[in-house]
């Protein structure tokens, strides 16, 4: 499964709906996304605690406040540029992390010129907005969602038990209080049927495997090259599901699809599933 990492950053913003419209679009079968509570309690689709990054080069007073310090009436009004802010459609030669941190620094110095040639901003959404939007959508995905700060389980919860796409979630985080915390919180208020729960721990190892054992877990995630098919043989068999965290350099890839993932996110669907394509004629 391909799972469109915030979306497709080649097309809009990331995390945005032009992202995950682009992945919808494009067929892939399923798309990350990160949300982060706002000072009025609203879950709201973002990855960066503030956004220096997502605004650089644009002028707006919000771009150096946290978004926790913020209301969403605050939140809704920032404009987040497409000029410049977008990946590129190419593998990049340096890692993913360094691809989304360096891409809007390039508007230093030209992001006056580069917005007249492309105007266009997006918005923020709210998860329930995303909700909605995923319900209209003639085909159904699969929606990773990483909690990307503590706090969020309960209001995520008051959201999906009536949401009509909750078999279509997989909760998650990459930080050990948070995943406690979402455990503890479904223990207690309950958890939605059909919702599932993941647990980013990067690395199978032996703590990891003692963490894990007695949590709720539909997916686990591992880092690349930090996995073998006896790892995810082992997870399987307890039930778990193994999904690869990024790793967008074709080596990769050949050694990815011998070890048994379900799930591969990935900033770069597009040349993954062309590589794959190539792969297999």
């Amino acid at each position: 499964m391909r799972f469109a990492h915030r979306g497709v950053a080649q097309k809009a913003p990331e995390n945005t709906e032009g992202a995950f419209q682009a992945a919808v679009d494009a067929g892939y079968e399923g798309i990350e996304l990160d949300i982060r509570l706002s000072k009025d309690g609203e879950a709201v689709v973002c990855h960066d605690s503030h956004f220096a990054r997502l605004t650089c080069g644009h002028p707006t007073r919000y771009s150096i406040r946290h978004l926790a310090d913020m209301t969403w009436e605050e939140l809704s009004q920032i404009e987040l540029p497409y000029a410049l802010h977008l990946l590129p459609e190419a593998l990049p030669p340096y890692t993913e992390n360094e691809s989304l941190a360096t891409v809007p620094w390039t508007v230093l110095g030209d992001y006056e010129k580069a917005y007249m040639t492309e105007p266009r901003m997006a918005k923020l959404m709210r998860f329930s907005d995303f909700d909605r939007w995923l319900a209209q959508q003639e085909r159904k995905i699969t929606v990773e969602v990483e909690f990307c700060a503590p706090g969020l389980m309960k209001r995520m919860l008051e959201i999906l038990d009536v949401s009509p796409n909750r078999r279509q979630y997989i909760l998650f985080s990459g930080h050990r209080d948070i995943i406690d915390d979402m455990q503890k919180t479904c223990r207690m208020l309950g958890k939605p049927e059909g919702l599932r729960l993941g647990a980013n721990i990067r690395y199978l190892t032996e703590e990891n495997k003692a963490y894990i054992q007695n949590l709720d877990l539909f997916e686990i995630g591992l880092n690349d090259r930090k996995y073998t098919r006896d790892d995810v043989n082992y997870l399987n068999d307890r039930g778990i599901q193994v999904f690869s965290n990024l790793g967008d350099y074709p080596r990769w890839w050949e050694e990815m699809c011998e070890t048994g993932a379900l799930g591969f996110k990935t900033n770069y669907a597009a040349a993954f599933t062309e590589w794959w394509e190539s792969r297999n004629k």
